[in-house]
């Protein structure tokens, strides 16, 4: 089957901005281009007109009361469900009807909740509902219901940047299945959700257009873990089922011809050389893939100083050399972390370095034209250019250009930056 083109596109049903992007963003159209007005009532959500105001207002006016009761805007989840009960008591309900469309018909009504799986979640959400929401009050089983279909079905919402901006439903696009090998990524032109494909292979059927619903690059065990937990149910996708993929994803380092991988098992040889792991050497780079599991949590803490967790990051990086191979998964959350601690404090040439290091293992799992390796190297070229390499930020852009073009078009800000 071949898909029309308009298949893989969708204007976003609901949507809600993160709380500290609600006065950075136009909160009908998205675009952040322009000089944006606070609404006059509650002063906290932002508009780049009043015709977008207008526009906005029969899902705003239910939380501007509530923001201006409360004094702030409430975190991005409530404020969707909230926009969603606006949406469905005038009986918008986002319907589909396609061929292409799994059944043939799908709205926000027909949308997958995982029936009682989710209940003690929704039971605490639909508290912190009712303590933000003002009077009248939809049904508690309304809003745990809601809360339980976007928990499923929902997308992050990103800038062109690639950057998270707040949460989004897409009623036709949440149809996509998914796959910890992807073949599409979420991206938005304005309100318009999009599938690009992250390859010149084309989706032959909407469920096939598959999309990560996780953070794909992490090891087999712990992708699994999360999608149990929250999605309920065992992947068996193309990258759960490629061994010598996820073998390589949590691969330690050869010491004898450094470039192969040895599989993180006791007694495994190198592919290449055929060195067999010594005991010792099984220790040592056992102890590293534990350090990094271990570190984790900690380098994903906010609320522990960011020069704190850059000296862990220094740390463990050392402590993966000659252990962990380069490719190792284990090692992005470290290079992740880095990345951000020490631009924070302007070391352009540890950035620039920490970035490529991220971009390598990036590479190894993920296609050249993915936008996620467009949005690296997006922020390589800008790291690069401070540092004054400019033919290596000029590399960058000219890799990008073309393929952020075909996604975003050519008015786009993040495609006439380059210029």
């Amino acid at each position: 089957m071949i898909l029309p083109p308009d298949a893989l596109h969708e204007n976003i049903y609901a949507f809600a901005l993160a709380k500290h992007q609600v006065e950075l963003y136009c909160n009908q159209c998205l675009t952040n281009m322009v000089e944006l007005k606070k609404c006059s009532a509650c002063r906290k959500v932002a508009y780049c007109s009043a015709d977008c105001q207008r526009a906005d207002w029969k899902l705003h006016k239910r939380e501007c009361k509530a923001i201006q009761a409360h004094g702030e805007v409430a975190i991005d989840s409530i404020r969707l469900v909230m926009r969603i009960v606006g949406l469905l008591n005038q009986n918008e309900v986002g319907q589909f009807s396609e061929e292409y469309i799994p059944g043939g018909i799908r709205s926000f009504l027909t949308l997958m909740d995982h029936g009682n799986h989710l209940n003690a979640e929704a039971e605490e959400f639909a508290q912190q509902y009712l303590n933000f929401s003002l009077p009248p009050h939809s049904h508690p089983e309304t809003i745990k219901s809601i809360f339980k279909k976007v928990s499923v079905n929902s997308f992050s919402l990103s800038n062109s940047t690639g950057n998270s901006i707040g949460i989004a439903l897409c009623v036709k696009l949440s149809a996509a299945n998914h796959s910890c090998k992807p073949s599409t990524r979420v991206c938005y032109r304005g309100r318009i959700a999009m599938l690009v494909p992250v390859d010149d292979i084309l989706p032959t059927s909407l469920e096939r257009a598959c999309h990560s619903y996780i953070d794909e690059l992490q090891p087999f065990s712990t992708r699994q873990a999360m999608l149990k937990k929250k999605y309920k149910f065992d992947c068996a996708c193309e990258g759960c089922t490629d061994d010598e993929r996820n073998g390589r994803m949590e691969a330690w380092a050869c010491e004898i011809c450094k470039t192969g991988w040895i599989r993180n098992v006791e007694g495994a040889s190198c592919n290449p050389c055929g060195y067999v792991l010594t005991r010792d050497q099984y220790e040592l780079c056992r102890t590293a893939e534990e350090a990094a599991i271990a570190s984790k949590p900690k380098l994903e803490n906010d609320s522990i100083p960011l020069e704190t967790r850059r000296h862990l990051c220094e740390k463990l990086l050392e402590l993966f050399q000659d252990t962990l191979h380069a490719y190792n998964v284990h090692r992005i959350p470290v290079l992740r972390c880095l990345f951000v601690a020490t631009l924070a404090i302007r070391d352009i040439d540890a950035t620039a370095k920490t970035g490529v290091s991220l971009l390598s293992i990036m590479l190894e799992y993920q296609s050249e034209n993915d936008p996620a390796i467009l949005f690296q190297k997006y922020q390589l070229s800008h790291i690069f250019c401070a540092g004054g390499a400019h033919s290596q930020a000029a590399k960058f852009l000219n890799d990008i250009k073309g393929p952020l073009e075909r996604i975003y078009t050519t008015d786009a800000s993040i495609v006439r930056n380059h210029d």
